[in-house]
């Protein structure tokens, strides 16, 4: 027998029918009636009765009928205690829902289904629950695993019509539990609305072996979910020969591309696994097919060993020659993510909870997190200048809470609190802005987020770097210091220049600059104290004016005044002539050299050594450059043969957003390491000189010198793609005049035209292709405004 709902309702009380209650106007089987006489509803109540009714067509393709009891009736007197649905089957109740958790046709939908399939969807809430029902369908059922937001939205009827049709296919199971989410697909999931894993299980024979988990990234649709299990099914790896042309597959039909593996004879297993394991890298984003050369040979090219058909009709195949298959993967998720990139600039509002500023986007995605304020308390007018006046060191972030700059930064001042606790001694303490204004203004705040260090008997001082825990800290060492330092004899000169002086500062320490003056350089000390002072928590710099200044700067091959600078990691010494340079000049100077020769670049240095005047040539590689290849551009550098060029390498390991530059370069990662040049002219080419060519001194010059001729084909532009805003801008004023009508007016275009206007008797000439002058003008009060008939 099909089960019924039936909707008990108290407050209207109408007898129309002999077996429905209907209010004013009321739904039975999909007929509406009239009724004579009523009591009319609330509101609420013919909201539900409008989302019941258009919920009917879809119940009944799962044969649940749906009626209203008549309330009237003694034997219904039960169900019409309070306003719930009673789902039945047969004359049996099943379950009992309170109306508003059916608040529209989704919910209604999900919630019966939820029911009805109680043995094909499990509801779980803990990971031992999950591990248990892995263990159990370990060469019986796959497992499909759905997390969705909450129960009855759009995302949870679409599993449940899943769980209607492919329930004796696999073992559903579904939860609301964010934690349990995030300890099956590793990965933060506050703001995922709704995910699907299939664990791969029935092939599974052992009962130690893990079942292999494959992950959907599509939005949870019927659809999308019918889409994804299909794919689910299909052969892992298919085996294909005669033309690959004239092959198809359900991923090519599904709009997903094929990767065909080819295949020798001699290395058959071989090329077998690698296409296997290419096979779950891509598995729900791409077919993998091996392609015999002996069967297909007139096909393929000679010196390829991997192909890509896509679903475009009349694209061939496009032939490549790979080393990894490390690249195969990479080259088709830079596809996906390009397609997915064009996809999303198609559509005009997109995801509303999206912000285009990546910064309030990251503070929106992370306003869940609980933060732990109580290691940076917040101050008062009385408890900051407390502070400030009873410790020797204490920084104050002044801050505003509205604003998402500010709130990225006291994250980074929390962080910084937390992991240097033991180490820093510096009070800590925050001021909001938004709260106290009178102390910001005392203070002098006239830009937020800022840090201020104050240390007893000093001006305070402002924190300038990056707003990360690492660099901050760093700065907070480093100001203790009263810079720059005095050096009275060559001993504790040369011990500067060591490490032995920075001991009690490392690993914060790694630079240092040393000033050598003799008695008659004042100019230039002063020069250097000012530039001491300003560079105070970046840089420490000393002077040394002693008599023995002329013996320690020839033992660098110095002149004084002069400037030795020190890396404590390399215990390199490199010294510098002053000549007439002022202080901002010196500053300038300390803080080229503080990069190195040969720089590491990063995402906190590359501020400082980008500079658009020159190309950027950079070697990227995944260990350190002691090698051949990086030694071969070092001696190019120190040789001074690049000093046209910006030059400096990035550590893929410490630096993992080079893989991103590399792959949106390459369209997928290349041998390491790799020379790229990068010019900053009307096109931004990018040029690249593999490893496989040797980055020997010659080889590089002779590639540097083929660029400048022309003979050099670029691999990428860097005006390939728009730079903008990734979201439309909203059209404010069109909708304060969809409000108001024309309350906005001023959004319509001002189309000017050149034409004479008459002013007071004389002939001006209207306005011509400058844009000088050309603002509106008002007039007086006591005239009349002019006519446009070109509006």
């Amino acid at each position: 027998m099909y089960p019924s709902i039936y909707i008990c309702d108290c407050v209207s009380i109408c007898v129309c029918f002999s077996v429905c209650l209907y209010s004013a106007t009321s739904i039975c089987h999909g007929n509406i009636q009239n009724c004579d006489s009523f009591i009319p509803p609330s509101p609420a109540d013919t909201s539900f009765f409008e989302e019941l009714g258009d919920s009917v067509d879809a119940l009944h393709d799962y044969g649940i009928s749906v009626a209203k009891v008549n309330c009237g009736n003694e034997d219904s007197l039960y169900y019409c205690t309070k306003e719930i649905a009673c789902l039945f089957r047969g004359t049996k109740l099943l379950r009992e829902f309170p109306t508003d958790t059916l608040f529209d046709v989704n919910a209604i939908v999900a919630n019966v289904l939820f029911v009805l399939l109680y043995n094909e969807m499990k509801y779980i809430t803990s990971t031992s629950e999950f591990q248990d029902i892995e263990s159990n369908m370990k060469g019986k059922k796959d497992v499909v695993f759905v997390y969705v937001r909450a129960i009855g939205i759009p995302e949870h009827r679409a599993v449940m019509e899943a769980a209607f049709v492919y329930g004796s296919l696999y073992q559903f199971v579904l939860t609301t539990e964010t934690s349990l989410l995030e300890n099956i697909s590793r990965g933060r999931s506050d703001f995922v609305p709704a995910k699907l894993i299939y664990c791969h299980c029935k092939a599974v024979t052992s009962p130690t072996h893990e079942c292999q988990r494959s992950s959907s990234d599509q939005p949870l649709s019927t659809l999308n979910i019918h889409r994804f299990l299909k794919l689910m099914n299909a052969p892992l790896v298919a085996e294909v020969s005669g033309d690959p042309d004239k092959f198809t597959s359900v991923h090519i039909q599904l709009g997903l591309p094929l990767v065909f593996i080819v295949c020798e004879k001699e290395t058959y297993d071989a090329d077998r696994e690698t296409a296997e394991h290419v096979a779950w890298q891509l598995l729900g984003k791409a077919g993998v097919a091996t392609l015999s050369r002996d069967t297909s040979g007139p096909y393929i090219p000679g010196n390829v060993n991997v192909g890509v058909k896509t679903v475009e009709e009349d694209v061939p195949i496009r032939y490549l020659l790979l080393d990894e298959s490390q690249e195969i993967i990479d080259l088709i998720e830079n596809t996906k993510n390009q397609k997915n990139e064009e996809s999303a600039e198609k559509h005009i509002h997109g995801d509303q909870e999206t912000q285009d500023d990546e910064v309030a986007e990251a503070v929106y995605r992370d306003r869940k997190r609980v933060l732990p304020l109580h290691l940076v308390p917040s101050l008062t007018a009385e408890t900051f200048r407390m502070m400030v006046t009873s410790k020797p060191h204490s920084m104050v972030l002044f801050y505003a809470s509205w604003e998402t700059v500010s709130l990225t930064f006291l994250q980074s001042v929390l962080q910084m609190a937390e992991k240097y606790k033991d180490a820093l001694d510096v009070s800590l303490g925050r001021v909001n802005c938004a709260d106290m204004n009178d102390l910001c203004n005392e203070q002098n705040i006239t830009d937020i987020p800022i840090a201020k260090i104050y240390q007893s008997g000093n001006d305070p001082l402002l924190y300038t770097g990056m707003m990360c825990a690492d660099e901050l800290a760093r700065f907070l060492m480093l100001s203790k210091l009263d810079l720059p330092l005095r050096l009275p004899t060559m001993e504790d000169a040369e011990n500067y220049l060591s490490a032995v002086f920075h001991k009690n500062n490392l690993p914060y320490h790694s630079f240092s600059a040393l000033g050598i003056f003799t008695s008659h350089t004042e100019e230039a000390v002063d020069a250097l104290t000012e530039a001491g002072k300003s560079l105070t928590g970046f840089i420490n710099v000393a002077i040394y004016c002693g008599e023995r200044a002329s013996a320690l700067s020839e033992k660098f091959g110095v002149s004084p005044p002069a400037i030795l600078f020190t890396w404590s990691d390399d215990k390199t010494i490199y010294g510098v002539s002053l000549q007439s340079l002022t202080a901002e000049e010196i500053v300038h100077l300390i803080k080229h050299q503080s990069l190195g020769v040969f720089p590491e670049i990063t995402v906190e240095n590359f501020p400082s050594f980008f500079t658009p005047k020159k190309p950027l040539l950079l070697l990227f590689s995944d260990s350190r450059i002691g090698h051949r290849d990086g030694k071969s551009i070092q001696s190019l550098v120190r040789g001074r043969y690049l000093e046209s060029y910006r030059t400096g390498w990035i550590n893929l390991n410490n630096t993992p957003v080079g893989y991103g530059v590399l792959k949106r370069y390459f369209g997928f990662i290349p041998q390491l390491p790799v020379l790229v040049l990068i010019q900053f002219d009307v096109r931004s080419p990018v040029f690249a000189l593999l490893s496989d060519q040797h980055l020997t001194e010659v080889n590089i010059l002779y590639w540097l010198e083929m660029i400048k001729g022309g003979a050099e084909l670029p691999i990428y532009s860097l005006l390939k793609h728009e730079w903008k805003a990734p979201l439309h801008d909203y059209d404010f004023l069109a909708i304060m005049d969809g409000t108001v009508p024309d309350f906005a007016a001023q959004k319509i275009p001002i189309k000017m035209k050149s034409q004479k206007v008459s002013t007071e008797g004389k002939e001006v000439q209207g306005p011509s292709a400058s844009l000088r002058g050309t603002g509106p003008r008002f007039p007086a009060n006591d005239k009349e405004p002019g006519t446009h008939p070109e509006l």
